[in-house]
């Protein structure tokens, strides 16, 4: 089963967002609201994406109770949550997700600290692990493959890296601000999944 193609919204301009959504509708299989553009709109930014690019799934960045419970509500599909907040935040933030039946992904920052952190991974059993390219992690992808959770790559990933990064079979690629920030976003995102045409089957993810 392919990869799918996330694109992360994450800029404070309301109108630059949803241009960008409405340009990348028939490129990106998912999208993903960050901390950023969710502080400044709130839970209604959701409806107006929607409303830009219907039938894509939704993730959104969640740090507490309090958002957690706002995004569920207005029916986002996933919470992408950080995995640097406590246990105890974390786990109600999953418990919620759970009970409403929606995806949990954990964000990894870093990957400095995998050997402490793996077990509590496990513990917490999101259903997607984000992982930064960034960070050299070849050394330690067969312990996170052994977690057995689904594993996304994030971060400052290039169009370049996308067959190297697809034999690892990840669940998602998701792209960031080098896309979004880019003169011509559009252009990168075509050439990314232009790389991705080797894997043409679509995740069952969502």
């Amino acid at each position: 089963m392919a990869a799918i193609l996330q694109l992360v919204l994450d800029g404070s301009d309301r109108g630059v967002a949803l241009e960008l959504a409405r340009q990348m509708a028939e490129l990106i299989d998912a999208l993903e609201l960050g901390p950023r553009l969710l502080h400044a709109e709130g839970p209604s930014i959701v409806r107006a994406i929607r409303d830009t690019i219907p039938g894509r799934p939704l993730a959104c960045w969640a740090e507490t109770e309090t958002e957690a419970d706002a995004l569920l509500q207005v029916g986002v599909e996933g919470l992408t949550i950080p995995a640097s907040l406590s246990d105890e935040t974390l786990s109600a933030i999953i418990g919620r997700a759970r009970e409403a039946g929606r995806r949990i992904l954990l964000d990894l920052p870093t990957l400095s600290d995998y050997a402490v952190q793996a077990e509590r991974w496990r513990m917490l059993s999101p259903d997607l692990v984000k992982v930064p390219v960034e960070v050299n992690f070849r050394e330690i992808l067969g312990g996170l493959r052994g977690l057995e959770i689904p594993l996304a790559f994030s971060g400052d990933w290039s169009v370049v890296q996308v067959p190297w990064l697809l034999l690892y079979r990840p669940i998602a690629l998701i792209a960031g601000p080098v896309v979004t920030g880019a003169p011509e976003p559009k252009r990168i995102v075509e050439a990314i999944r232009a790389r991705m045409a080797i894997t043409p089957t679509m995740s069952g993810f969502y």
